[in-house]
């Protein structure tokens, strides 16, 4: 069953957000290389391959996924699930301050596993377009989400959205590390 919901174009532009639960693969595969053009000969960008990052997001129960389009073209995506009690998220996870952070139970957390968007649509603010739709519809308690170190982009974004840096870890072997960050939800409470 395929679960839509059109968000209102983004004002000032001809960009829509869609939250689904049905993404095609290749579409987002191309953005993602476009993207991240710069960075592919790291082993971040291809060990796992993104094809298969994204199936295996896509594939998870309760996966979610906010797609941008300007005019009708695929802009970007931010992606996820609810992570189960039994999860390896928070593996090798160093620094954290928090033991019970790790625990996780039905309904505690929501992944966000992917989040790109093309370059020449940064301005519209669709990332946080993005975040904010998929994120406004979520009932777990918080949400969490892994940025590289070298992000500084997204990493102050996140912040001024009130994301606290909780640990960091190396998402796969040979990848460079991650600041791993968790905010309560929902984003419009001021918890």
């Amino acid at each position: 069953m395929m679960n839509l919901r059109y968000a209102a174009p983004v004002e000032g532009s001809d960009s829509t957000v869609v939250i689904t639960d049905q993404v095609d693969i290749e579409a987002l595969a191309a953005v993602y290389r476009r993207v991240h053009a710069a960075d592919l000969h790291l082993v971040d960008h291809s060990t796992p391959t993104v094809e298969e990052r994204l199936i295996w997001t896509a594939q998870a129960p309760g996966f979610r996924a906010a797609l941008a389009y300007v005019g009708d073209e695929l802009a970007g995506t931010v992606m996820g699930c609810p992570l189960p009690p039994e999860t390896l998220w928070w593996r090798d996870l160093t620094d954290v301050e928090d033991p019970d952070l790790a625990v996780e139970w039905e309904g505690r957390t929501f992944a966000v596993c992917e989040a790109f968007v093309l370059p020449e649509h940064r301005k519209h603010r669709l990332g946080v377009r993005m975040v904010t739709d998929l994120l406004d519809q979520r009932a777990e308690e918080r949400v969490s989400l892994a940025v590289a170190e070298t992000n500084t982009r997204v990493w102050h974004a996140l912040q001024r959205l009130r994301f606290q840096h909780v640990g960091d870890l190396v998402p796969f072997p040979g990848w460079r590390s991650h600041r791993m960050l968790v905010r309560a939800l929902p984003l419009s409470s001021s918890r």
